[in-house]
Order: C-alpha cells, then sequence, then structure tokens
C-alpha cells in the first residue's frame, strides 16, 4: 500500500471527526493531512519521517489560518440577555401612574416599569424613553 493513501484516509478521518464533534478545529488537522498525502502522491516521497514532519508544519499553519479566518467571519454581536430595560430605549409607551416628584409607572408591554422623570408628567400621556437607571427607565413627555 502507498504511504499517500495512509495519509488521505488520515484526512477522511479528520473530517468525519469534524462532523461529528462540534467545534471547528479537526478539519485544519485534516487539511494538514490531506497537503501531506498530495504531497506524498506527487513526489513520491515515502519517508514517515518527513512526512510526519510536513503533516504537523501543514496543520499548524492551517490551524492558525484558519483560527485568523473563523475570527474574521463570527461578528461579536451585542447582546442583551440580562438588560432587557435596554431594550426599551427609543420607544414610546403610555403612563399608567403620573409622574409626580420624579417617579411614577409606565406600562410597557404587559407589565408596568417605574418610571423616572426630571419633571411631572400626567396620566395617559405619552413618553420615550431616553435611558435605564437600574430598573428604572428615564423617559421624557413627548409633546
Amino acid at each position: 500500500m502507498q504511504i499517500y493513501w495512509q495519509w488521505l484516509t488520515l484526512s477522511i478521518f479528520f473530517f468525519i471527526l469534524e462532523v461529528i464533534t462540534p467545534g471547528v478545529f479537526f478539519m485544519w488537522i485534516g487539511l494538514g493531512a490531506f497537503v501531506t498525502g498530495i504531497i506524498s502522491l506527487t513526489t513520491g516521497l515515502e519517508s514517515f519521517p518527513i512526512l510526519s514532519t510536513l503533516f504537523v508544519i501543514f496543520s499548524v499553519i492551517s490551524v492558525l489560518c484558519g483560527r485568523k479566518f473563523i475570527t474574521k467571519k463570527q461578528p461579536i454581536a451585542a447582546t442583551t440577555l440580562n438588560d432587557r430595560a435596554s431594550t426599551y430605549i427609543g420607544k414610546t409607551y403610555k403612563v399608567t401612574e403620573a409622574i409626580v416628584n420624579g417617579r411614577g409607572k409606565i406600562a410597557v408591554d404587559d407589565t408596568f416599569w417605574v418610571a423616572v422623570s426630571d419633571s411631572d408628567i400626567a396620566e395617559n400621556s405619552n413618553v420615550i424613553v431616553t435611558a435605564t437607571n437600574g430598573t428604572a427607565l428615564s423617559v421624557t413627555k413627548i409633546d
């Protein structure tokens, strides 16, 4: 059996392992084995120590290049998972309890939130959320 078949079989093993396991790592090692097998096929090289060294070199290069490629393609998304109040900024809501002395309540969907404002705002007025302040929403009246 030609040695290049062993490298190509090893690359197929790593590609299958990539499909079975989570993450994107074994694909790059499989690419290193594939390139080593192609070099062995085209040059007729059958020295195991030399091919193993080439495999390690190509695997490291492909892992580093793949890492650079993957991190470029995956933008870091802003999440509001633990900051639900920030999703309300810029939206308009109705005052359900008049804002007097800087505090009142507004209806947000099916809940009520504490609203804070520098000015008094009457009940049933429309307000826009401008910021979050802990568990309270800062609002201003819409004219």
